[in-house]
């Protein structure tokens, strides 16, 4: 088999090509995603010319009664090629408002990412046709440059990476080899049904698009690569734009925020959130808080959320955070001896043994370990005497001399003693319990 412009390429172009990845990367072994289908299965069967570290998954999605028998061919497959071979099964039903696409992808992906590890590279045969499609979706759901760059040839995943070698190759390719080399590989019927997006571009319209445009398929392609230049060059702007307002990885300073134009503000919000690995809000979501940072002030509460995240406001900072469920009510008899599940908060509270130094200037006398122990949350009203200090002070007082923004007060750890309140973590200990020299210490991990 030769390499050419019309043909895949021959084995030594393909190890090469992964040769050079597995060297500017690090890869020593190569999972490849394998459906059984006619894209997989050439990719399959020019890997197992190739010398390389290679072993293939099977993701059943349980949405097709055939699938049991498609793993029963890929193992087969794998045999007569001496691959190592495995099955996954995954639930991929939608969630309400989700489409089956979507869901099969995560639950495939989620399914994948405990599978590639520190050293490890996923490979998935999408082709030029495929990348085609993925723009014009991207461009009929109002995709930006990061979107319209479609799929990139090779980026991180998980703890590895996730590589896709035959994005240069048309779809006619890879049949091509495939019928030369008298491959046999399996076929989806939901890859008709028109229903589906990506199906009714594939069968629709792209073949309409073809007969006027022949080329159209290598120029969409030519296209992503341009987004994706676009949209690297928009990372490099965001991340000067948002260095100069970062404060914490999950935080922000509004008046550098102010700073900058519409345009730049989104773009800088947009690389936060991907920093973050933070789902992506929706424009108009986008849009809300670009208002909420232009026109708000500094006693403002501002909450606007999305999926599983949201951003609030507090004095002059723009806080990031994933969403929790928490109930402020709960009581928690502590045995201090173990960790304590703090679920609600996502957070283990621990009672460790402490040296007092610069850093820290009290710890708690071991006494308290002959006292019944409970953690609670702030309901109000609480006081304190922290040692070191004058007098009694009410827990509102304390958070807000400490800058502690409002939604995070009864979400951290109360230390009681006998129905005494002796600690609250990361910020004070009672002057009645407290010592210098070696004592106890609750931390939040």
């Amino acid at each position: 088999m030769h390499s050419s412009q019309n043909n895949l390429p021959a084995v030594e172009f393909l190890a090469q090509q992964l040769t050079d990845l597995a060297d500017q990367y690090k890869i020593k072994t190569w999972c490849l995603a394998y459906s059984g289908g006619v894209d997989s299965q050439v990719l399959l069967h020019l890997l197992q010319l190739t010398k390389l570290n290679v072993m293939a998954v099977y993701i059943d999605h349980g949405l097709q009664a055939e699938s049991v028998d498609w793993a029963r061919h890929c193992e087969q497959q794998c045999r007569q090629f001496n691959i190592p071979f495995q099955t996954i099964k995954v639930d991929a039903s939608p969630a309400k408002g989700e489409s089956p696409e979507a869901a099969a992808r995560a639950a495939r992906y989620t399914a994948l990412k405990k599978i590639i590890k520190k050293g490890y590279c996923l490979l998935t045969a999408q082709h030029q046709d495929d990348q085609a499609e993925t723009v014009l979706l991207q461009l009929l759901r109002g995709g930006g440059a990061a979107g319209l760059s479609a799929m990139p040839e090779i980026s991180s995943f998980a703890k590895g990476w996730h590589a896709r070698p035959l994005l240069n190759f048309s779809q006619k390719d890879i049949l091509d080899y495939a019928q030369k080399n008298q491959l046999s590989w399996v076929e989806d019927p939901s890859n008709q049904q028109t229903n589906y997006d990506r199906n009714y571009l594939r069968h629709c319209v792209m073949p309409a698009i073809s007969q006027r445009w022949p080329a159209v398929n290598k120029t969409l392609c030519v296209f992503a690569e341009q987004q994706a230049e676009n949209a690297q060059l928009l990372d490099v702007l965001a991340e000067i734009d948002l260095q100069k307002a970062l404060r914490e990885e999950n935080c922000v300073e509004i008046n550098d925020l102010n700073k900058l134009p519409d345009a730049r503000l989104r773009n800088a919000l947009r690389f936060w959130f991907k920093s973050l690995q933070s789902p992506m809000p929706s424009r108009a979501i986008l849009q809300q808080i670009v208002q909420q940072i232009e026109t708000t002030s500094y006693d403002t509460s501002v909450l606007i959320s999305w999926a599983s995240v949201e951003v609030r406001r507090f004095r002059d900072k723009l806080y990031w955070l994933k969403k929790i469920s928490h109930n402020a009510s709960q009581v928690f008899v502590w045995d201090a001896r173990q960790a304590l599940p703090l679920v609600s908060i996502e957070k283990e509270l621990h009672l460790k043994k402490q040296k007092t130094d610069e850093t820290i200037t009290y710890v708690l006398d071991n006494a308290i370990l002959s006292c019944s122990l409970s953690v609670r949350f702030r309901q109000g009203g609480e006081k304190i005497k922290p040692a070191g200090r004058n007098g009694s002070h009410d827990l509102k007082s304390l958070f807000q001399e400490a800058a502690v923004p409002a939604w995070q007060r009864d979400r951290i750890p109360l230390l009681y003693a006998d129905e005494k309140l002796i600690a609250v973590t990361g910020f004070c200990l009672t002057d009645e319990f407290a010592v210098k020299g070696e004592g106890l210490l609750p931390v939040l991990v």
